[in-house]
């Protein structure tokens, strides 16, 4: 009888420990589930605010890019593909240079492919997309670069874009001498460039030395940046032309 009543102690100390056991098992898995579905509702609903921020750029005039910008650079390079799509599904949006430029600085190769293809096909926005290349991973030998540079035909502003990033990357048989060439047109000595790179002959080329002049600093040359003033005297802007293309060829 002892050993009977050991017997079914034993199994009842057993079914409570079972009992016990499953009691705090059951709110363990209620509380993951929680959890999980809790993740799922803030995944989706960052997935919500990174789309909103991208098509709001898209969207934005320039008086309110750099808030839209500050918004979409939160979610660094995870907005790439949806800053592409809202590109793409409205090119002539008017946050669309803003875009470029912030693909530009967060983009990948799904970037440089989109910038590559506005150069190639000398879109509205193919200055834009020229610059933002030389922010995106890049090579010397970009032969859509160099087309654009060579192209006897093209905008003036894109052509010197375009040399700007090769020149950030590295290239160095080609750009140096266009873009020296940039800095000295208009000038009496600037007139044999004309000829040989196929510039059109214009009084003011504020616009292209501010690119030249941003791509010297953003490479460390800062004196030279400082000294290329976009409205410089002839003689001076004659001068720097060569110690431009020599410090490029040497980059």
């Amino acid at each position: 009888m002892a050993v009977a009543v050991d017997s079914i102690t034993g199994t009842m100390t057993r079914m409570q420990r079972v009992r016990l056991t499953t009691s705090h098992q059951v709110p363990a898995i209620a509380l993951s589930l929680m959890l999980a579905a809790s993740c799922s509702i803030t995944d989706a609903a960052q997935e919500t605010q990174k789309t909103k921020a991208c098509h709001e750029l898209q969207m934005a005039q320039p008086h309110d890019w750099d808030k839209r910008i500050a918004a979409v650079f939160v979610f660094g390079q995870a907005a790439e593909v949806p800053l592409i799509l809202e590109f793409r599904n409205n090119p002539a949006a008017p946050g669309g240079q803003a875009t470029l430029a912030t693909l530009g600085r967060i983009g990948g190769t799904e970037s440089v492919a989109l910038c590559r293809e506005l150069v190639s096909e000398r879109a509205p926005l193919a200055v834009e997309a020229a610059l933002a290349l030389g922010e995106l991973p890049g090579a010397p030998s970009d032969t859509v670069l160099l087309a654009c540079i060579q192209d006897r035909h093209s905008d003036a502003s894109l052509r010197v874009a375009a040399a700007c990033s090769l020149a950030r990357h590295g290239e160095r048989n080609y750009a140096p001498d266009f873009i020296a060439a940039i800095v000295r047109a208009g000038t009496p000595s600037g007139r044999t460039d004309e000829q040989t790179f196929g510039l059109p002959g214009k009084s003011r080329w504020a616009r292209e030395r501010y690119f030249i002049q941003r791509m010297l600093r953003q490479l460390g040359h800062r004196d030279l940046s400082d000294a290329l003033d976009t409205d410089a005297p002839w003689k001076r802007l004659e001068q720097l032309a060569p110690q431009v293309r020599k410090r490029l060829s040497k980059q």
